[in-house]
């Protein structure tokens, strides 16, 4: 049976890309925790003198361990370096020199040495891990009464930094190691969604263990449920959700009741993601400083906020009283670690974990609750994504009101239509729209297709819709809203495109998803090339006795909304 070598995750990914990725032979020393075999650091030796079979180590290799070992708790583990392909095992002379390490390293109990060849093309050993374009063949060599035995070893991966990402965790660099104690541990700086900036500890038995989170604001360790029935990559993030509910991250916003919310604090030196990398031209870097106000988390408003999140957008506040359930997963961005969750919060911390540079405001409260005007007014765009036709209507009224753009994503019956409404200042709000538009074709055409609501609550029934459905009309939605958060003169292909459609007076977009859809069914008939998935962009004028965008006499401050009493329609309903 092998022996065992732990090796951190992010030391194999430096050895793939210093000495794996390039031309034999190359080489750099191992670092790893005191009277362990646990790598834990990788040293390059540049400048090293090599040939395409020979690997010397500097002067300057031996320096920078010594430093090295004076400043972290990191001790000397021995030396990898490449050999040509079809020699993945040590030669006589590695062999001698192993023997020479030890007698030079007395506290060394085995000198480890992997060699990196590009053999890939062949089954692994079991002390054989492949990198890329790589193979790395471990090996220990360690004293014996007959001298030095030189035998391979069993590299056992340990996935720090895969699980930190797994669980939306940016570190600030790769763990070092450090004493606390007397205990030697791997440490880092890292940025946890809704908690802002912790230190965490590995011991040497992760991810066995759980790691040690020190919050930057100095209350003690937060508690992390460690499932070891869990997989490996996943105990981190499935000890997210149970953290949030004992741990309450930092209050930031209010509510108009004074119930806090809770803010993701994503600090300004968080390592800059390149959003903008493939969207040149047409997308503007702008959108990073703008924010966007979502009212609504569940399949449309989840996913306008990851892929405004993915498209550079970089302020959001989130309005949701719900939270997720298993129900959710197979139609939103959620996750299984986030059931039980405030949607809010899981989605802040989905947005998080794409862009750390982010910030987000969450209210974990109803539309009714929260101060509207506030919250528009300090807004950019706002995004109405709720399942509750007169919380659509309300929003409408409070961003026209305050001059702000507002896009309305709705889906029809079983999502088997869509439709996006565009309000702007100067266009028709969402009330002539609804009003209008959609009354004159619901009158028009085959019956209403919008989804029926819930007598009590006012609230969409949900139904039973494909998600690759709802993300058509919600790509559209996202679309427009992107283009909505430029200048109205930028020249960005999303700009442009929403531009169009405001002078042309075309807000209102219908979409039809199967054949013979709706209003789709006599408008196409007899069109050549046409199936399914087709839409319409329809006018729509503004009325002047429009409370919202009429005449300015007749506009109304929506501030003098009174919520309707639903109890009391309850009980009339009950009474009849």
């Amino acid at each position: 049976m092998l022996t065992p070598v732990r090796v951190a995750d992010f030391v194999l990914d430096a050895i793939a890309a210093r000495i794996g990725a390039v031309a034999p032979e190359q080489g750099g020393a191992l670092l790893g925790l005191p009277g362990l075999d646990y790598v834990t650091g990788f040293l390059h030796d540049a400048g090293a003198a090599t040939t395409g079979s020979r690997y010397q180590n500097t002067d300057w290799l031996i320096a920078a361990v010594g430093e090295r070992e004076a400043a972290t708790a990191a001790r000397f583990k021995g030396i990898v370096h490449s050999h040509p392909a079809g020699m993945p095992a040590p030669s006589g002379q590695d062999r001698s020199e192993y023997a020479e390490s030890l007698r030079l390293n007395p506290h060394l109990a085995r000198y480890l040495a992997p060699i990196v060849t590009h053999d890939v093309d062949t089954p692994l050993g079991g002390h054989e891990v492949r990198l890329g374009p790589a193979r790395v063949s471990f090996y220990g060599a360690h004293r014996a009464a007959d001298g030095v035995h030189v035998a391979p070893v069993r590299p056992v991966v340990v996935p720090i930094v895969r699980m930190l990402r797994r669980a939306g965790v940016q570190p600030d660099a790769d763990p070092a190691a450090v004493e606390v104690e007397g205990a030697a541990l791997l440490a880092t700086r890292a940025r946890i969604p809704g908690f802002g900036g912790v230190t965490m500890l590995f011991g040497a038995d992760f991810p066995a263990t759980a790691p040690i989170l020190l919050p930057e604001d100095g209350d003690g360790p937060l508690p992390l449920v460690w499932g070891l029935g869990v997989p490996p990559l996943e105990r981190l993030a499935a000890a997210m959700p149970a953290l949030r509910r004992t741990h309450r991250p930092r209050p930031r916003a209010q509510t108009r009741e004074g119930q806090a919310g809770e803010e993701g604090d994503a600090s300004h030196d968080a390592k800059p993601v390149p959003l903008f990398a493939r969207t040149e031209g047409i997308l503007s870097p702008t959108l990073a400083e703008r924010r966007v106000l979502i009212i609504g988390a569940g399949s449309v408003g989840s996913y306008l906020a990851e892929t405004m999140t993915r498209s550079g957008v970089g302020t959001f506040t989130i309005v949701d009283p719900d939270t997720v359930e298993p129900a959710n997963l197979g139609r939103s961005a959620y996750r299984l670690a986030d059931v039980g969750l405030d949607k809010a919060r899981a989605l802040a911390d989905l947005v998080l974990s794409i862009n750390p540079g982010a910030h987000v405001e969450i209210h974990t409260a109803r539309h009714e609750d929260v101060d509207l005007a506030a919250l528009v007014s300090a807004s950019d765009l706002v995004v109405a994504a709720t399942d509750d036709p007169q919380a659509q209507t309300r929003l409408g009224h409070f961003a026209y009101w305050h001059g702000r753009p507002a896009v309305f994503p709705g889906l029809y019956q079983g999502a088997r239509g869509g439709e996006v409404i565009v309000a702007a200042p100067g266009t028709a709000c969402f009330t002539c729209a609804t009003g209008g538009v959609r009354a004159d074709l619901q009158e028009t055409a085959s019956g209403s297709v919008t989804a029926a609501t819930d007598y009590g609550t006012g609230r969409l029934i949900a139904e039973p819709g494909l998600l690759a459905d709802i993300h058509q009309v919600s790509a559209v939605a996202v679309k427009i809203a992107l283009g909505l958060l430029h200048d109205a003169d930028d020249e960005a292909d999303a700009a442009r495109f929403v531009q169009g459609a405001l002078k042309a007076g075309t807000t209102y977009a219908v979409f039809g998803h199967e054949p013979d859809y709706w209003i789709f069914a006599g408008l196409m008939r007899g069109t050549p090339a046409q199936y399914a998935y087709q839409s319409l962009w329809l006018s729509v004028e503004r009325r002047p006795d429009c409370p919202v965008c009429g005449e300015s006499a007749a506009r109304t401050d929506p501030g003098s909304y009174q919520e309707p009493d639903i109890d009391t329609i309850r009980a009339l309903k009950d009474a009849e």
